[in-house]
């Protein structure tokens, strides 16, 4: 009987034909899906399987059409596992390549004030600092948006005012921005327990730029950012960069740099055209900003930035079961305790390490030593159970705490590259850097007396030269 004859003359040709068909279809988008982040070595691998399994298939089909259904369900109910692994995957990818950033616009009123979004406007004073680009214009829009109107629109000279104004119900109104909430952080580091949002608007401020390599040959640079809750819980709104840490990788030397660089190191920010503290930086201009800055400061090249919240450094080290830190120092703070030497924490635990500062010997330096020591403590609790299946369960566990630029295509070898590097990644020297505190006013905001951080000249020309090192291959 030819191929012909036999399909028309028999139902269960026409199923295990109908299943075949759908199954190739399945498999070749799986394919697909998986080179993305496994490359053309898996693509073509999986495409020479799915051509020899679809011809046994084809031929079981042909001449043992009962054998080959019960074949084609066992092969169905493995493709059904591997689509769910492909979305779940294209899901956590969507989720942590957000590379687009934000800055929240916000209106608040004082907690206490009986203010909600549903009140009466048409009494209220709305505050706002003239120094604020676009303060007036945003807001009066999103009062439009909401269908409210007040009885005046104020302009403030300083945030101080402002605030003065607002706790002492003179103003019933403000108007938060990046620029407000920095300024805010210094008069009253508790003002966000004070307030309540009534309306909110998140306005683009676009990408950080990508400068691609093949990170399985090319040397890179990669921008590690810890941002605190200061927007908000949302990962891609502006906020303090509370981290700086930059890790160099030579995949064909294999060697590897961590540097911290201070948050108060007194930097030229180009978004505003002055210079002032790299953790406003991000918190004003994004991560492109931090970047702009810190590249300007030391003459380096970064490629790719990886940024993480405070709410996703207690999922990464919870996903790990808890990590082994060291401390260089015996101190509490905010009741967890600490000894010298290594110490087991937790994700909160873990956050306090990271944040303590003020009781430290080097304040903001010995923090600095402290956050590059955690680091080396996560990768040496991945190393206790590296697996792919593993590190995707950790990115999991971030995806609304975490972004990268890094494309999705590298994301394995990406992984590749930790687990052949990790004997360096787990033992790396930590780079602080020696410089002097100065206290003066701010050269962007006016009226704010602060301190800021300056690194000696040698000191940036060695963070400048050991980075270069690395890339150029050199001991």
């Amino acid at each position: 009987m030819d191929y012909k004859s036999y399909i028309s003359s028999s139902k269960l040709a026409k199923i295990t034909l109908a299943l075949l068909i759908v199954e190739i279809i399945l498999s070749a988008y799986i394919v697909i899906q998986a080179a993305l982040y496994l490359g053309t070595g898996a693509a073509v691998i999986g495409a020479i399987s799915i051509v020899v399994v679809s011809g046994l298939l084809w031929l079981c089909h042909y001449k043992k059409a009962k054998v080959c259904i019960g074949l084609e369900i066992v092969v169905a109910i493995i493709l059904i596992i591997g689509m769910m692994a492909v979305l779940k995957i294209n899901g956590l990818a969507g989720d942590i390549s957000r590379t687009t950033e934000y800055e929240t616009v916000q209106i608040v009123a004082l907690k206490n004030s009986g203010i909600t979004k549903d009140s009466n406007f048409s009494t209220y004073t709305l505050g706002y600092t003239n120094s604020d680009d676009g303060a007036y214009d945003r807001s009066s829009k999103m009062l439009v948006e909401n269908d409210k109107k007040v009885k005046e629109s104020k302009p403030y000279e300083t945030t101080d005012a402002l605030y003065e104004d607002l706790l002492s119900s003179k103003t019933h109104l403000m108007v938060l921005t990046s620029n407000t909430r920095s300024d805010l952080s210094i008069i009253d580091e508790e003002y966000e327990d004070k307030i309540v949002v009534l309306f909110e608007k998140k306005y683009e401020i676009g990408h950080a730029e990508l400068k691609a390599v093949d990170i399985t040959k090319e040397p890179f640079t990669i921008y590690l950012c810890g941002a605190d809750l200061s927007a908000g819980e949302d990962i891609n709104s502006t906020g303090r960069g509370d981290v700086n840490i930059l890790l160099t990788v030579n995949p064909k030397t294999q060697q590897v740099n961590m540097q911290v660089i201070p948050r108060d190191t007194f930097v030229y920010i180009p978004c505003r055209g002055g210079n002032s503290k790299l953790s406003y930086s991000g918190w004003w201009g994004g991560v492109q900003s931090s970047i702009d800055s810190i590249e300007d400061k030391f003459d380096i090249e970064i490629n790719y930035y990886a940024k993480i919240n405070f709410n996703g450094l207690i999922d990464l080290v919870d996903s790990l079961g808890g990590v082994t830190v060291y401390s260089h120092y015996t101190y509490s703070y905010q009741g967890y305790s600490f000894v010298e030497g290594y110490n087991e924490v937790d994700g909160q635990k873990a956050l306090r390490f990271a944040r303590a500062r003020k009781m430290l010997p080097q304040n903001e330096l010995s923090r600095g030593q402290h956050q590059m020591e955690l680091i080396k403590g996560i990768f040496r609790k991945f190393a206790e159970n590296p697996t792919y299946e593993n590190s995707m369960a950790v990115l999991d566990s971030l995806s609304n705490n975490f972004v990268t630029n890094l494309p999705k295509k590298d994301y394995y070898d990406a992984f590749k590259l930790v687990l052949k590097l990790l004997p360096q990644l787990e033992n790396m020297e930590n780079h602080s850097m020696e410089g002097t505190y100065k206290w003066h006013y701010d050269e962007i905001r006016d009226g704010y007396y602060q301190y800021y951080f300056y690194p000696d000249e040698e000191e940036i020309k060695r963070v400048h030269d050991s980075i270069n090192a690395i890339i150029e291959g050199e001991e």
